[in-house]
């Protein structure tokens, strides 16, 4: 008989990411991505997107498109890559599955929650406004572009952490890119890794805890 597996310390504090954790917006907005980038001549596969440019912030893809095909973008890249995004999840965001049932369980036990995201607090809030999670974390967003660094940094965890007034030893991070998980480790927080793929390698980083089904949330949380 195998010894029953101790229940976890619940957090204080957990902190979601947004895009792949609570909405499903990673194939929309790579699809604008990837249409952005073909209309300044750059055919990139929908493959090659994911893996490199997944949880990094606009201005980074600029950066990186720059350096690696040395191709020169807008001055306004940024903020066309976000017009395209923000068309882009229109035209039919979901909410992940099983994040609003998380969500509200969470709630209800009574820890702090709130929402951490390399995206800006707009494109944020328009989100989770239209798969209807909104409302559960009103006034509690935090963005990296508002810190000095962004993920994979640990800025917006830590400040995100210090405004809600808990230490990073009792917060939890849920995050599904290994942008976002290398900066919940690097601020010393629990990192919970939810991945809808078998064979998603960001989420098996050391130190990370691997999940795939937002439903089990709350028992992995010890709630």
């Amino acid at each position: 008989m195998e010894p029953e597996r101790a229940q976890p310390i619940p957090p204080k504090l957990v902190i979601f990411d947004c895009d792949g954790v609570l909405v499903d917006s990673e194939p929309l907005v790579k699809h604008a991505l990837v249409q952005v980038l073909a209309s300044y001549g750059l055919q990139l596969p929908m493959a090659e997107v994911e893996t490199r440019f997944k949880g990094l912030q606009n201005d980074d893809i600029r950066r990186v498109v720059e350096e690696q095909w040395r191709l020169s973008l807008p001055h306004n890249f940024s903020d066309l890559l976000e017009a395209a995004e923000w068309d882009a999840v229109e035209q039919g965001l979901r909410a992940v599955e099983g994040a609003e049932l998380a969500v509200r369980s969470v709630v209800a036990s009574g820890l702090a929650t709130c929402v951490a995201s390399n995206g800006s607090l707009e494109s944020t809030a328009h989100r989770l406004a239209i798969v209807g999670l909104l409302h559960w974390f009103e006034g509690r967003l935090f963005s990296g572009w508002t810190v000095p660094r962004p993920k994979p940094y640990p800025d917006v965890f830590l400040h995100a952490a210090v405004t809600m007034g808990y230490p990073p030893s009792q917060c939890a991070v849920i995050e599904d890119s290994e942008t976002g998980i290398r900066a919940g480790l690097a601020a010393g927080m629990r990192v919970l890794a939810y991945t809808s793929a078998p064979d998603d390698a960001h989420a098996g980083l050391a130190g990370a805890e691997r999940f795939s089904d937002m439903r089990s949330l709350p028992q992995l949380l010890g709630i």
